[in-house]
Order: C-alpha cells, then structure tokens, then sequence
C-alpha cells in the first residue's frame, strides 16, 4: 500500500473518530431509523481509531464515520466535514473550516474540540496507539507519543466550535492532498 492510500485511511478515519455521527439535513426523516446491516466473516477487533490496526475494522471505521476529507470513487480527496482549507506559514498550519449541523448518536453537536480531542488521545503514550506515527507530522506529536511533552502541547487546536488549526512540524507534500 503506497502513501496516499496510507494516509487517505488515515485522514478518513482520524478526523474521524467520530462513529455514530451524521448530519440531520431536511431530505431526511428525522423519525427513521437509520439501520446499517454488515456481515463479516470475523469478530471485529476494535471500532476504536486509536487502538486499530486490522484492515476489516478500519473498512468498518471508514463505513461508519466521517472525517475532515472523503476519497471519491477515483481516489480524489473531497470534502467531507472539512468545507474549507486555508494553508498558511509555507505549508505548515492548516485552517479547516467544519460543517455545522452534524450530531453524534446522541444528539449532541461535533465540533472542532472533538477532533483536538481524539488527535491528542492517539498520540498519547498511555493510549499506546500503533497508528500514532502517522501523526508525527503534526508539530510535537512524536516527541508527546514518547512521553517527552504534555499532550495539550500538541500541534492542533480548536480556534472555534467550527474551524480547526492544525501545525505541522514542516511542509509535508501529501498533507495538502487529504
């Protein structure tokens, strides 16, 4: 599996570990139940982002939630919560824009904290996360996952309920594309 794909899943699933949330738009029946049926020929490992490592629970992770970008039937990143980007400081932070109206199963909002959140829960050494390394790109991640700086240090911030900052340690070529 080549980088991009690597880090499409990746970005699909990291903003992402946000299971059980939708948007509640006017086409739809807010009274009907929304039922997925899924057959597998094994026990799910894990629905945690943090904790993933086999390929049948991120195909139900990238099934199941919705992350900053989506790939489109070609392999083309798209928008998905993310409805603008701004790259700033020579390619290294990115704004992002969030889609308001999306709600977890329980009816409240995801913001912009639910992503800082689940980002610093992956790099954190007490989660043990394998997948930890794809964020070392985001800046002081690497050094948080070995335990050398606090979590809250960590390169990505909520500016608002809505827009999302992330900084990365330098410009990464493919960080643009997801």
């Amino acid at each position: 599996m080549n980088n991009k794909h690597i880090l499409g899943i990746t970005f699909a699933t990291l903003g992402l570990v946000l299971a059980g949330c939708g948007s509640q738009g006017a086409s739809q029946d807010k009274n009907k139940a929304q039922v997925l049926n899924w057959t597998e020929n094994r026990e799910l490992a894990t629905a945690d982002l943090s904790q993933a490592t086999d390929t049948l629970s991120f195909n139900v992770l990238m099934n199941t939630q919705e992350g900053l970008y989506r790939l489109d039937k070609s392999g083309i990143p798209q928008n998905a919560l993310a409805t603008k980007t701004q790259v700033t400081n020579g390619g290294k932070t990115y704004t992002f824009n969030l889609r308001k109206g999306v709600k977890w199963s329980d009816g409240s909002t995801v913001t912009a904290k639910d992503f800082v959140n689940s980002w610093r829960r992956t790099v954190n050494p007490k989660t043990v996360s394998q997948d930890a390394f794809y964020l070392f790109q985001v800046k002081n991640a690497e050094a948080i996952n070995a335990g050398k700086k606090p979590v809250s240090s960590l390169g990505i911030k909520a500016l608002s309920d809505y827009k999302l900052q992330v900084n990365l340690n330098k410009p990464v070529t493919y960080f643009k594309s997801y």
